[in-house]
């Protein structure tokens, strides 16, 4: 039950963390800045990487609670009868979208892990704050065939509420 709790909100507890830690980063370095005359040379990558994760991980996280933006024009237009199976096709064009990028992802990984390309600042490998390209569009995936299982699909009528 834990380990099914602790999935459940891995993207809301990732993008918490993010933002959290973002704030803090840039808190201090406005602190040095102002305060103390002199800047942090790590603050700058820090808070963009923390940002990219940020908003990668938050596109997933609002697939899964079904917020995440959408064209639903094509869908809200059709009879009724026709609303659902128009769901369907849109979200398998999602979830091929999704795998797309996957691929790609991991490709972009495992190409700047043979040749490694290093941050600035902090000499990160650039692999690391890129993984979530790949991590976040296998989340979505995760997220939308969650939908399907919960009996709701991942589309939601105008105006409706979760």
């Amino acid at each position: 039950m834990r380990l099914r709790a602790l999935l459940d909100n891995f993207e809301r507890n990732v993008a918490n963390i993010s933002l959290a830690t973002l704030v803090v980063v840039l808190v201090l370095q406005v602190v040095f800045r102002y305060v103390f005359k002199t800047g942090i040379s790590w603050s700058e990558e820090v808070s963009r990487f923390l940002f990219i994760w940020f908003v990668y991980i938050s596109a997933s996280y609002a697939v899964q609670v079904g917020t995440h933006i959408r064209v639903s024009l094509v869908v809200d237009f059709m009879p009724a009868s026709l609303q659902r199976p128009m769901q369907v096709i849109s979200d398998l064009l999602w979830i091929g979208f999704n795998a797309v990028v996957i691929v790609s992802g991991i490709q972009l990984v495992a190409s700047m892990i043979e040749y490694p390309v290093y941050s600035t600042s902090l000499l990160l490998p650039m692999s690391a704050p890129y993984v979530i390209i790949p991590l976040s569009h296998a989340l979505m995936i995760v997220r939308i065939l969650q939908s399907y299982r919960s009996g709701a699909g991942s589309w939601r009528a105008p105006g409706a509420h979760q």
